[in-house]
């Protein structure tokens, strides 16, 4: 079962801040905007992870993956139960990597579709991260977002005027 929420906590939005923070600096490498930090069950920040497709030319290098790649490890401790903050709503990919994971939450910013009203890019999907992590046989994920507003934005619409 799944659940999503828009009832951030403090530390949820202190957590966010921090992606968001990474969203912006990954601009200065031509990048798009996603930030995300991995945090365990127990508050510590696991990794960071910014969007490096344009630099790598992987187009799996987004955020979220960057950040979990960073930590995982055969039988992935750290991850299970961890919290993930995105700048932006995980794609499918991202989200299903997620759950496989383990783990537990997803916080994120900004809804996809509102990134794609105000940066249109190359053809996505319009599956939202909620829809993938209810569908998760076997996991339950809770999904809370989107939490920032036009400061979620901001940064796709520098992003597009400057591509």
């Amino acid at each position: 079962m799944t659940s999503v929420t828009t009832d951030p906590t403090d530390l949820d939005r202190t957590r966010l801040d921090a992606a968001l923070r990474l969203a912006h600096d990954t601009l200065a490498a031509g990048n798009k905007p996603f930030g995300a930090v991995l945090v365990a069950a127990d508050g510590r920040v696991l990794a960071t992870g910014r969007n490096t497709v344009a630099q790598t030319g992987d187009p799996t290098s987004h955020a979220e993956l960057e950040a979990v790649r960073a930590v995982t490890t055969a039988d992935r401790p750290d991850v299970v139960g961890a919290t993930m903050y995105a700048s932006g709503e995980p794609c499918p990919m991202c989200a299903a990597a997620l759950v496989w994971s383990g783990v537990a939450r997803i916080v994120f910013g900004t809804a996809a579709a509102d990134i794609r009203a105000v940066a249109p890019g190359p053809p996505g999907f319009t599956l939202r991260c909620a829809d993938v992590a209810a569908a998760a046989a076997e996991a339950t994920v809770d999904v809370v977002g989107p939490l920032l507003g036009d400061e979620g934005l901001e940064p796709f619409r520098r992003h597009r005027a400057e591509h």
